[in-house]
């Protein structure tokens, strides 16, 4: 009997340790959030503990337990197959029109999923690319990019570059306009989508990109203190969809293959970069606070940084993946003639931030952009399965957007 209770018990409070998370009073479905809240939590804690004290060269075994598989396309108006891209998986969601002309060329969107670079795949995403595809009539490519730690940077690019641009070069073979195929992704994903962009706009053997749709983007490394992280970590510490510890665990794990505590406890601190960098580096002001704290979001917590340890020997060792342009693209010095862009940030998301400096330098650089910050969200909001009033928000707003470059009057 005594041992049964001290089970009862250890598996309360181990309940309470992954379920409790504290939400503010205007969240949408709190209780979607706490649910899953806990079951990331449960496996960002496999992650962590794996990858921290295994061999991480095969994979995470916690990426093979949150993989989905292929869902049932019910949808008579679309047809749904994997293919590959220059070697990449692809799934590709190409529209049943009525009546299709012979010479009728469709526009497409190519598509990145979200995860950290580190777990997911393309079918979490079937809901938002299927969704797409028939609303848009347009073909729409979601990638299956390889995933770090066992691929770490920039594999994930290279992939997604290597597809975009077999995609344009191969576009009629799917009956698409190659002047008309866009980008698209979610959180890491995002990122993806501006580095793909900028690297098309470099490339001239390729049509350029038709607009970009960065969904709650990370854009930048190596200021991890902004207003919406320091608002986050006050109202939800340590849990929630998307904290510190995660974001520390992907960008490591994507940056080096393997978990480095040096890099880890640095981020967690807000010390990965040296006094020199911080004091003198023109690319700072990228990254002001400044633009955030005048933006019009709300900035809750938010206290001033001070100066920080000189962390001149961690910074030497991760400077030159951390300030890639592929890594952070935020970062680029000249914005100008990137495509139109479609920027969604929300709320209660750690990384919100990180959409709203990208959008104030593609618009002082002349690109036309479109942002919202949706009051409401959570890093995670941009999921169809639950059906949420901010995700049926977004994706009428991005499709409002997007038929104004797919379908011009």
């Amino acid at each position: 009997m005594r041992k049964l209770l001290t089970i009862f018990v250890v598996a309360g409070i181990l309940s309470a340790f992954y379920f409790y998370v504290p939400v503010p009073e205007d969240l949408e479905n709190p209780w979607i959030f706490r649910l899953t809240s806990c079951w990331i939590r449960f496996m960002q804690s496999i992650m962590y503990y794996e990858a921290k004290y295994s061999d991480v060269s095969s994979g995470l075994f916690a990426d093979r337990l949150m993989m989905v598989p292929m869902p049932e396309n019910n949808n008579n108006s679309l047809t749904v197959t994997t293919t590959e891209f220059d070697g990449v998986r692809v799934i590709l969601f190409q529209p049943n029109l009525p009546t299709t002309k012979e010479d009728q060329l469709l526009p497409a969107i190519v598509y990145f999923h979200g995860g950290g670079f580190v777990l997911g795949n393309p079918e979490i995403m079937f809901g938002v690319t299927q969704r797409m595809c028939v609303e848009l009539q347009a073909v729409v490519a979601s990638v299956d990019y390889r995933l770090a730690p066992k691929y770490k940077f920039p594999t994930a690019f290279e992939d997604s570059l290597k597809a975009t641009k077999w995609f344009l070069n191969n576009a009629k073979k799917y009956s698409v306009d190659a002047r008309k195929v866009a980008i698209a992704g979610d959180s890491a994903g995002g990122l993806l989508s501006a580095a793909v962009s900028q690297a098309i706009k470099d490339d001239s053997t390729v049509p350029d990109i038709l607009f970009q749709a960065l969904i709650y983007p990370t854009t930048q490394q190596i200021d991890v203190n902004l207003p919406s992280s320091q608002q986050y970590h006050a109202i939800f510490g340590n849990r929630g969809i998307l904290c510190k510890h995660d974001m520390a665990m992907f960008i490591g794990l994507y940056a080096f293959g393997e978990f480095r505590q040096d890099y880890y406890d640095a981020f967690m601190t807000d010390t990965l970069t040296s006094r020199e960098f911080r004091e003198t580096s023109e690319l700072m002001q990228y990254i002001d606070h400044d633009i955030i704290l005048k933006s019009g979001v709300r900035s809750r917590y938010y206290i001033k940084p001070t100066s920080q340890a000189d962390n001149s020997k961690l910074w030497h060792d991760v400077k030159d993946v951390l300030l890639d342009l592929r890594m952070s693209p935020l970062l680029r010095k000249d914005m100008t003639g990137l495509p139109p862009a479609w920027i969604a940030t929300c709320e209660y998301d750690p990384i919100r931030d990180d959409g709203i400096l990208y959008a104030h330098r593609l618009k002082n650089d002349g690109v036309h952009v479109s942002l919202k910050n949706y009051e409401k969200g959570v890093h995670g909001s941009w999921m169809s399965e639950f059906n949420l009033i901010v995700y049926n928000e977004m994706m009428t707003d991005f499709m409002v957007f997007a038929k104004e470059y797919i379908k011009p009057k």
